[in-house]
């Protein structure tokens, strides 16, 4: 006979002889007694359950950082080298400023800019050179002989020209505000996502997460990562995403729907025990909830 088919022998024996006035005080304090063990023993089955919980989380957090852990150094390899360039091209577009604000100092306003300087000297050369046979560099090469009975070309006078004041350069207008760079990393993550790319899309949202850990919208870059990984199967790292959300951000808007996720992924590794208590402790907490009622109908579909 099993301890719980005594137990249940014992409480029909106490019942019966209280439902029969004959019970004594030895008999109730057996009740008492059987009914406390049994409460200690729900006590420790359910603590078991959390146990068994929390050690197969961190074994799946284990075995997935040493499978991640090559991709999120590559990752942060590959951003250093982006903001490397992105400081060599803020460098060069500074330089570039620079150089046209010098020129525009020399230059009235309405004046021409460099290209059409530039098209303007190799007429003059070109001209110079056609007319009076004078070999300034750049022109063509050809040589032209003077017919005979013609006058040899004129002298052409090359003092310089006195130079003329200018006047000052107009204020530079001010540039078009610059896409936020958070803001237009999330905007490509979405845009991913919404295609379908999947891995893609997850690799955006990481290098978010990774890179702007103070953004308002990190809590969700990070869910959609697990989100990316639950669409691609790869359900041991979305239940990795999702703890995060919930450890991290217990306050996200994607809390509840980090929770629900992460229990559904759960029972797609066959963890089932697992997903069942994580659903469970959502239905208790927030029953109204959409998360939960989804909850209820997937521990119903999944029994």
């Amino acid at each position: 006979m099993t301890a719980s088919s005594s137990r249940n022998v014992v409480l029909a024996l106490g019942l019966a002889a209280l439902l029969s006035g004959c019970a004594t005080k030895t008999d109730l304090e057996t009740l008492q007694n059987q009914a406390y063990r049994d409460r200690q023993e729900s006590r420790r089955t359910i603590q078991k359950l959390e146990d068994q919980l929390t050690q197969t989380q961190g074994e799946l957090r284990e075995e997935i950082q040493k499978s991640t852990t090559p991709v999120q150094a590559k990752q942060a390899n590959t951003w250093a080298e982006l903001e490397g360039m992105r400081m060599q091209v803020a460098k060069l577009q500074e330089k570039l400023d620079t150089l046209t604000v010098r020129f525009n100092s020399l230059t009235p306003e309405g004046g021409p800019n460099l290209g059409d300087v530039a098209n303007d000297v190799q007429n003059i050369k070109t001209a110079l050179h056609s007319q009076f046979g004078m070999d300034l560099g750049g022109a063509p090469t050809g040589k032209t002989d003077a017919a005979p009975g013609k006058a040899a070309p004129a002298k052409v006078d090359t003092a310089p020209v006195s130079r003329v004041e200018v006047a000052k350069a107009p204020a530079k207008e001010p540039e078009a505000p610059k896409l936020d760079t958070a803001e237009a990393l999330f905007a490509k993550a979405d845009s991913s996502f919404k295609a379908r790319k999947y891995e893609e899309a997850r690799q955006y949202y990481s290098e978010f997460a990774t890179n702007f850990k103070k953004h308002p919208k990190t809590s969700e870059a990070v869910y959609w990562v697990g989100e990316c990984a639950f669409n691609l199967q790869d359900y041991g790292k979305a239940v990795l995403a999702y703890q995060e959300v919930i450890e991290r951000f217990p306050k996200s808007s994607k809390y509840k729907s980090a929770v629900l996720k992460q229990g559904m992924a759960f029972y797609k590794i066959g963890k089932d025990k697992a997903g069942r208590a994580v659903l469970q402790d959502l239905i208790d907490r927030f029953p109204s909830s959409p998360e939960a009622i989804s909850a209820k109908k997937y521990l119903k579909d999944n029994k």
